[in-house]
Protein backbone atom coordinates (compact mmCIF):
# COMPACT_ATOMS: atom_id res chain seq x y z
CA UNK A 1 0.00 0.00 0.00
CA UNK A 2 2.84 2.41 0.87
CA UNK A 3 4.48 1.68 -2.47
CA UNK A 4 1.25 2.50 -4.32
CA UNK A 5 0.87 5.78 -2.43
CA UNK A 6 4.48 6.74 -3.05
CA UNK A 7 4.20 5.98 -6.76
CA UNK A 8 1.04 8.07 -7.05
CA UNK A 9 2.61 10.97 -5.17
CA UNK A 10 5.74 10.87 -7.31
CA UNK A 11 3.61 10.99 -10.47
CA UNK A 12 1.75 14.01 -9.07
CA UNK A 13 4.98 15.78 -8.15
CA UNK A 14 6.52 15.02 -11.55
CA UNK A 15 3.49 16.41 -13.36
CA UNK A 16 3.61 19.57 -11.29
CA UNK A 17 7.30 20.05 -11.98
CA UNK A 18 6.73 19.69 -15.73
CA UNK A 19 4.41 22.69 -15.80
CA UNK A 20 5.94 26.03 -16.78
CA UNK A 21 5.67 28.70 -14.13
CA UNK A 22 3.38 31.56 -15.25
CA UNK A 23 4.85 35.01 -15.83
CA UNK A 24 1.94 36.54 -13.89
CA UNK A 25 0.83 35.54 -10.40
CA UNK A 26 -1.49 32.52 -10.45
CA UNK A 27 -4.97 33.10 -8.98
CA UNK A 28 -5.07 32.15 -5.28
CA UNK A 29 -7.58 29.34 -5.87
CA UNK A 30 -5.28 27.64 -8.40
CA UNK A 31 -2.29 28.17 -6.12
CA UNK A 32 -4.12 26.44 -3.31
CA UNK A 33 -4.96 23.43 -5.50
CA UNK A 34 -1.31 23.11 -6.57
CA UNK A 35 -0.16 23.50 -3.00
CA UNK A 36 -2.59 20.85 -1.74
CA UNK A 37 -1.23 18.36 -4.28
CA UNK A 38 2.32 18.97 -3.09
CA UNK A 39 1.33 18.91 0.58
CA UNK A 40 -0.25 15.50 -0.02
CA UNK A 41 3.02 14.37 -1.59
CA UNK A 42 4.92 15.74 1.42
CA UNK A 43 2.66 13.80 3.81
CA UNK A 44 3.28 10.67 1.76
CA UNK A 45 7.02 11.22 2.16
CA UNK A 46 6.52 11.42 5.92
CA UNK A 47 4.64 8.13 5.92
CA UNK A 48 7.42 6.44 3.97
CA UNK A 49 9.90 7.69 6.53
CA UNK A 50 8.17 5.88 9.39
CA UNK A 51 10.75 3.10 9.45
CA UNK A 52 13.80 2.04 11.45
CA UNK A 53 17.21 2.51 9.88
CA UNK A 54 20.61 4.08 10.13
CA UNK A 55 20.96 7.80 10.71
CA UNK A 56 22.67 10.28 8.40
CA UNK A 57 23.28 13.86 9.50
CA UNK A 58 22.77 15.40 6.08
CA UNK A 59 19.59 13.42 5.39
CA UNK A 60 18.16 14.32 8.80
CA UNK A 61 18.84 18.05 8.42
CA UNK A 62 17.64 18.09 4.81
CA UNK A 63 14.37 16.38 5.79
CA UNK A 64 13.77 18.86 8.61
CA UNK A 65 14.50 21.81 6.33
CA UNK A 66 12.19 20.45 3.66
CA UNK A 67 9.35 19.97 6.13
CA UNK A 68 9.85 23.47 7.54
CA UNK A 69 9.70 25.08 4.12
CA UNK A 70 6.62 23.12 3.01
CA UNK A 71 4.63 23.49 6.22
CA UNK A 72 5.32 27.19 6.81
CA UNK A 73 4.60 27.95 3.14
CA UNK A 74 1.34 26.00 3.26
CA UNK A 75 0.30 28.01 6.31
CA UNK A 76 1.06 31.41 4.74
CA UNK A 77 -0.89 30.51 1.59
CA UNK A 78 -4.01 30.08 3.70
CA UNK A 79 -3.61 33.33 5.62
CA UNK A 80 -2.19 36.00 3.28
CA UNK A 81 -4.05 37.96 0.62
CA UNK A 82 -0.84 39.15 -1.01
CA UNK A 83 -0.67 37.40 -4.42
CA UNK A 84 3.12 37.57 -4.71
CA UNK A 85 3.64 36.05 -1.29
CA UNK A 86 1.15 33.34 -2.24
CA UNK A 87 3.04 32.70 -5.48
CA UNK A 88 6.36 32.45 -3.65
CA UNK A 89 4.88 30.11 -1.05
CA UNK A 90 3.33 27.90 -3.73
CA UNK A 91 6.71 27.55 -5.46
CA UNK A 92 8.25 26.58 -2.11
CA UNK A 93 5.57 23.96 -1.44
CA UNK A 94 5.80 22.50 -4.94
CA UNK A 95 9.59 22.34 -5.24
CA UNK A 96 10.31 21.26 -1.68
CA UNK A 97 7.39 18.83 -1.66
CA UNK A 98 8.94 17.07 -4.63
CA UNK A 99 12.42 17.19 -3.05
CA UNK A 100 11.02 15.66 0.14
CA UNK A 101 9.62 12.78 -1.90
CA UNK A 102 12.93 12.23 -3.64
CA UNK A 103 14.79 12.24 -0.33
CA UNK A 104 12.25 9.79 1.16
CA UNK A 105 12.74 7.42 -1.76
CA UNK A 106 16.52 7.53 -1.37
CA UNK A 107 16.25 6.99 2.37
CA UNK A 108 13.99 3.98 1.90
CA UNK A 109 16.37 2.41 -0.61
CA UNK A 110 19.46 3.11 1.48
CA UNK A 111 17.89 2.08 4.80
CA UNK A 112 18.20 5.56 6.30
CA UNK A 113 15.77 6.75 8.98
CA UNK A 114 14.34 10.24 8.53
CA UNK A 115 12.40 12.43 11.00
CA UNK A 116 8.66 12.67 10.42
CA UNK A 117 8.02 15.81 12.50
CA UNK A 118 9.72 19.14 13.10
CA UNK A 119 11.99 19.41 16.14
CA UNK A 120 10.76 21.72 18.89
CA UNK A 121 12.94 24.68 17.93
CA UNK A 122 11.59 24.65 14.36
CA UNK A 123 8.02 23.99 15.46
CA UNK A 124 8.22 26.96 17.84
CA UNK A 125 9.34 29.27 15.03
CA UNK A 126 6.44 28.15 12.83
CA UNK A 127 4.03 28.55 15.75
CA UNK A 128 5.25 32.12 16.26
CA UNK A 129 4.62 32.90 12.59
CA UNK A 130 1.16 31.31 12.67
CA UNK A 131 0.20 33.27 15.78
CA UNK A 132 0.96 36.65 14.20
CA UNK A 133 -2.34 38.48 13.67
CA UNK A 134 -0.96 41.31 11.55
CA UNK A 135 -0.86 40.24 7.90
CA UNK A 136 1.99 42.50 6.85
CA UNK A 137 4.15 41.46 9.81
CA UNK A 138 3.34 37.82 9.12
CA UNK A 139 4.30 38.19 5.45
CA UNK A 140 7.65 39.73 6.45
CA UNK A 141 8.23 37.05 9.08
CA UNK A 142 7.59 34.35 6.47
CA UNK A 143 9.83 35.90 3.81
CA UNK A 144 12.61 36.44 6.33
CA UNK A 145 12.21 32.85 7.52
CA UNK A 146 12.52 31.55 3.96
CA UNK A 147 15.70 33.58 3.44
CA UNK A 148 17.25 32.14 6.59
CA UNK A 149 16.10 28.59 5.84
CA UNK A 150 17.57 28.73 2.34
CA UNK A 151 20.85 30.19 3.54
CA UNK A 152 21.15 27.26 5.95
CA UNK A 153 20.11 24.80 3.26
CA UNK A 154 22.67 26.09 0.76
CA UNK A 155 25.47 25.66 3.31
CA UNK A 156 24.22 22.16 4.17
CA UNK A 157 23.80 21.01 0.57
CA UNK A 158 27.12 22.54 -0.53
CA UNK A 159 28.93 20.58 2.16
CA UNK A 160 27.09 17.38 1.23
CA UNK A 161 27.75 17.81 -2.48
CA UNK A 162 31.46 17.97 -1.70
CA UNK A 163 31.91 15.58 1.23
CA UNK A 164 28.88 13.25 1.66
CA UNK A 165 30.05 9.61 1.56
CA UNK A 166 26.68 8.18 0.52
CA UNK A 167 26.67 8.42 -3.29
CA UNK A 168 22.89 8.73 -3.64
CA UNK A 169 22.66 11.52 -1.07
CA UNK A 170 25.67 13.30 -2.57
CA UNK A 171 24.00 13.24 -6.00
CA UNK A 172 20.75 14.52 -4.45
CA UNK A 173 22.58 17.42 -2.77
CA UNK A 174 24.41 18.33 -5.98
CA UNK A 175 21.17 18.24 -8.00
CA UNK A 176 19.22 20.44 -5.58
CA UNK A 177 21.90 23.02 -4.78
CA UNK A 178 21.25 25.27 -7.85
CA UNK A 179 17.51 25.20 -7.10
CA UNK A 180 18.12 26.29 -3.51
CA UNK A 181 20.31 29.17 -4.71
CA UNK A 182 17.55 30.30 -7.07
CA UNK A 183 15.01 30.04 -4.24
CA UNK A 184 17.21 32.28 -2.09
CA UNK A 185 17.19 34.94 -4.80
CA UNK A 186 13.40 34.74 -5.05
CA UNK A 187 12.84 34.91 -1.31
CA UNK A 188 15.30 37.77 -0.81
CA UNK A 189 13.60 39.69 -3.61
CA UNK A 190 10.18 39.32 -2.00
CA UNK A 191 11.54 40.28 1.42
CA UNK A 192 13.22 43.40 0.03
CA UNK A 193 10.04 44.55 -1.70
CA UNK A 194 7.88 43.83 1.35
CA UNK A 195 10.15 46.00 3.48
CA UNK A 196 9.91 48.80 0.92
CA UNK A 197 6.09 48.86 0.91
CA UNK A 198 5.37 48.77 4.63
CA UNK A 199 2.63 51.37 4.28
CA UNK A 200 0.25 49.13 2.32
CA UNK A 201 0.27 46.38 5.01
CA UNK A 202 1.19 43.76 2.42
CA UNK A 203 -2.27 43.73 0.83
CA UNK A 204 -1.35 45.23 -2.54
CA UNK A 205 0.36 43.21 -5.27
CA UNK A 206 4.09 43.59 -4.78
CA UNK A 207 4.86 44.50 -8.37
CA UNK A 208 2.20 47.20 -8.42
CA UNK A 209 3.37 48.54 -5.08
CA UNK A 210 6.97 48.65 -6.27
CA UNK A 211 5.93 50.59 -9.37
CA UNK A 212 4.13 53.11 -7.18
CA UNK A 213 7.38 53.87 -5.40
CA UNK A 214 8.84 55.44 -8.57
Amino acid sequence: MKTTHLTTAILIATALAACNRPSNPTPPEEQNYAAKDSITANDTAKNVNGQAGITNEFATKAAIGGMMEVESSADIIKSTENPDVQTLATIMVKDHGMANLELAAIAKKEGIALPIALPKEKADIKKKMDGNKDEYAKNVFYADLMVKEHQEAIDLFAQASAHETNAALKAFATKKLPILKHHLMETQHVLDILKSIKGDKGNLPLKQSKDNQH
